[in-house]
């Protein structure tokens, strides 16, 4: 094969099962994936992917080529890696992670501070989406790490633990329960603000509150957990969140935190990325730097 583009053309339509996906994840047109094709089928005399409803299926010759052809690719990557010299101090890339509003509060400022410190010249970007978009941000490059609890997010993904979190009970500093220990009755029979966002720790968090009999005390639901800051402040609410969120926000707002009277399984904050970039020295360096960031806050966010 003359045109090595071909081959990054192809490994896309086998990952992606649609030229217009592939197109948009190799960032050009449709129309040049369908040329791509075109010239890949013209080179093999064979159809290789087929229209089977709305998904490119691969043909039994595809099925056959496509490990030779993967490998091949796989290794021109690690020779180009190799022969970079990745410098922090000259890096202007642009960096997205993948992470929640919780995430950001908690854990951007030390990485910030870090990143400014050791790469001046980069800039940063966070996004947030289902699983199949943070998989195929991560596997086509347009995302470079995750950073969560995302046990859902396994293919072809590394996981890196960076810390464990455990849920406290956050309410007003002038809530009727401020000034008295908070026990499970007291916590059951109060009105609570439940942040639903799929896919985390959360849904452990609300199985164990309907577990205890605290079905009905759910008084209110939002999709982002800043918000929620807010409204217990103006409330009697109690809010059940991370550890580490509840000390940030506790700096800057007047909540107070108390231990959980609920049994809550703790869960590990990880840090993600693609099998594609595992070598890669720019992603390397990067997961690297935010995972000793993270590490070195265990203690404080315990």
């Amino acid at each position: 094969m003359k045109d090595l583009n071909l081959l990054y053309v192809f490994e896309a339509i086998w990952r992606d099962h649609s030229t217009s996906i592939a197109a948009q994840n190799l960032g050009v047109t449709q129309s040049a994936v369908s040329g791509s094709l075109k010239r890949l089928r013209q080179t093999y005399g064979d159809r290789l992917f087929t229209l089977v409803g709305r998904r490119m299926e691969p043909t039994p010759f595809c099925v056959q080529i496509a490990a030779p052809l993967l490998e091949s690719l796989e290794l021109i990557r690690n020779a180009q890696s190799q022969m970079v010299e990745f410098d922090p101090k000259l890096c202007r890339k642009t960096f997205t992670f993948r992470m929640l509003d919780v995430g950001e509060v908690v854990c951007l400022p030390p990485i910030l501070k870090r990143l400014a410190n050791q790469a001046p010249l980069a800039r940063l970007n966070t996004v947030r989406g289902a699983m199949d978009e943070t998989l195929a941000g991560l596997a086509t490059g347009r995302v470079d790490i995750a950073l969560g609890y995302l046990p859902s997010l396994q293919t072809d993904i590394h996981r890196l633990p960076v810390f464990s979190q455990h849920y406290v009970c956050a309410m007003r500093r002038h809530h009727p329960l401020a000034e008295q220990p908070l026990g499970l009755d007291e916590y059951l029979a109060s009105d609570h603000l439940v942040v639903e966002a799929g896919g985390t720790s959360n849904q452990a968090l609300e199985r164990a509150l309907v577990d205890a009999g605290g079905r009905s005390c759910i008084r209110m639901r939002v999709p982002h957990h800043l918000s929620s800051a807010h409204l217990v402040l103006q409330s009697d609410m109690l809010w059940t969140l991370p550890n580490a969120l509840g000390k940030t926000l506790a700096q800057f707002y007047p909540l107070v935190i108390k231990p959980l009277p609920l049994q809550v399984p703790s869960f590990e904050i990880d840090l993600y990325w693609h099998d594609r970039f595992h070598r890669d020295p720019l992603n390397k360096w990067l997961r690297e730097m935010v995972s000793g960031v993270l590490k070195s806050q265990q203690a404080e966010w315990q």
